[in-house]
């Protein structure tokens, strides 16, 4: 009989760089296809979560499990393969001359540049599947540097997925994107949660209007302590933000998305 282990569980997890504690007694636990939203102001310690998540860093104390792995007792490159990234530094190593359905196919071997004898027909129609599924089939045969940053970020997000990831890990995906753009990869990741049951997403960002309507969950970070976690209807609430952002804010929901705003009148003191 097969014992679930969860895709993520933290314990009582601390991390410290140089004099500065960036995360204290964090305890989160993740069922694997659940949905995650995670979110605070800047300086919160939302992107070091993550690189938690992603096994890159480990904790200073606490306990790290993923995917039924647990860091410090397991081979972390091999856990890394079952877990996909999308974020700003990935974006930026990237080679702009590659066409996109190349970029995409890189994600198959997690290299920089192709490494075509390992490409069979399989991978390629994978990569051809997740371009369609991103509405970024038209752009294929496309320079990645000719590419608009919403393009980019959803050519990313089928990067991520070629090696059938488990876990993935977006951090703030929607940044510097433009309206139009916000929205087209908000309908790529409810897309995505609809063909993929079983894939577990946690996705960092500062805006409750990014978050896609597949948002199951929500953690809430402020100073790099927990003030709330738990499912979303309870967790998003204009109580819970106002601890976490340290302002006053209302929470409103329309149409299955959030949306969020200080009162009418609000000054910072």
């Amino acid at each position: 009989m097969s014992v679930h282990k969860p895709a993520i569980q933290m314990q009582d997890v601390r991390l410290r760089r140089g004099g500065s504690w960036l995360l204290k007694g964090i305890d989160w636990r993740v069922e694997l296809g659940e949905q995650w939203a995670l979110l605070g102001p800047n300086g919160a310690g939302k992107s070091t979560l993550l690189t938690l998540a992603a096994a890159t860093t480990h904790p200073t104390s606490g306990t790290v499990e993923l995917l039924g792995e647990r860091m410090g007792r397991t081979d972390v490159r091999r856990l890394r393969e079952r877990i996909g990234e999308v974020d700003s530094l990935l974006d930026r190593k990237l080679d702009n001359s590659y066409d996109v359905s190349t970029i995409v196919l890189t994600g198959a071997t997690g290299t920089r540049i192709p490494l075509w004898e390992r490409y069979d027909e399989q991978v390629k129609d994978r990569a051809a599947m997740l371009l369609d599924l991103f509405g970024c089939a038209d752009l294929a045969t496309h320079p990645l540097g000719i590419c608009s940053q919403g393009e980019r970020q959803r050519v990313l997000l089928a990067r991520a997925l070629m090696s059938e990831p488990r876990l993935l890990l977006l951090d703030e995906p929607a940044a510097a994107l433009d309206l139009p753009a916000r929205e087209a990869l908000v309908a790529a990741l409810e897309a995505l949660a609809a063909s993929d049951s079983e894939l577990t997403t946690v996705m960092a960002t500062h805006h409750l209007e990014e978050l896609p309507r597949s948002t199951t969950h929500a953690l809430l970070l402020h100073g790099g302590e927990l003030v709330a976690s738990g499912p979303a209807e309870q967790t998003l609430t204009s109580e819970a933000l106002s601890r976490c952002f340290a302002i006053p804010i209302e929470v409103t929901r329309r149409d299955g998305r959030w949306l969020a705003h200080a009162p009418a009148g609000w000054r910072r003191g």
